[in-house]
């Protein structure tokens, strides 16, 4: 058996499709290249040789470079996180290890401010970009084009998609501009 050629993101990406449930730990492995042990320490919380341990630092760096990975993942798909909510995963990771400590008052804007991929951007609610495009000329033309293009499928082979999900606890006391992270 050979020695593997792999690097820190092979490790990160092969993670991500085991604990997504789209790759059993062995398929990871052959596909990343990365030694099945390895996947296994890291999925126990084991760090990695090479990684550098600060005494101050609360999380790993692979866990802050998975977490920031995920957090850039999300912003394409509509569900960008607030600062709020990031502090509170973050919290949560923490709780799951033993760490009841809460952050630091300014820990969030340390966290981007470490992470170039990261910035902060106003958040618009999707429904209110979308408000202005909607007029009587945009709907004919979605019907006009629907019936030349598309009218050979059957009504009942058709299904709604919402692409921007249920989005729980936005209700009337949160309807106010929020910062998400964007990548």
């Amino acid at each position: 058996m050979g020695r593997y050629a792999y690097s820190e993101d092979d490790v990160i990406d092969a993670i991500f499709d085991i604990t997504d449930g789209s790759l059993s730990q062995h398929q990871a492995s052959e596909k990343y290249g990365v030694p099945q042990p390895v996947l296994s320490k890291r999925l126990s919380d084991q760090k990695s040789r090479k990684e550098p341990t600060h005494p101050h630092q609360r999380i790993s760096t692979s866990q802050e470079d998975r977490f920031v990975r995920w957090l850039l993942r999300q912003e394409p798909l509509g569900y960008a996180l607030t600062h709020s909510q990031l502090r509170s995963c973050i919290e949560a990771l923490l709780r799951q290890q033993g760490d009841r400590k809460p952050l630091g008052k300014s820990w969030t804007s340390r966290f981007i401010k470490r992470h170039s991929k990261l910035s902060t951007k106003l958040g618009k609610r999707q429904e209110a970009a979308r408000f202005n495009g909607f007029t009587p000329k945009a709907v004919n033309w979605y019907f006009d084009i629907r019936e030349t293009k598309y009218g050979w499928i059957k009504p009942e082979n058709t299904v709604n998609v919402d692409e921007g999900g249920i989005m729980a606890g936005f209700g009337k006391s949160s309807i106010r501009n929020l910062r998400v992270l964007a990548g």
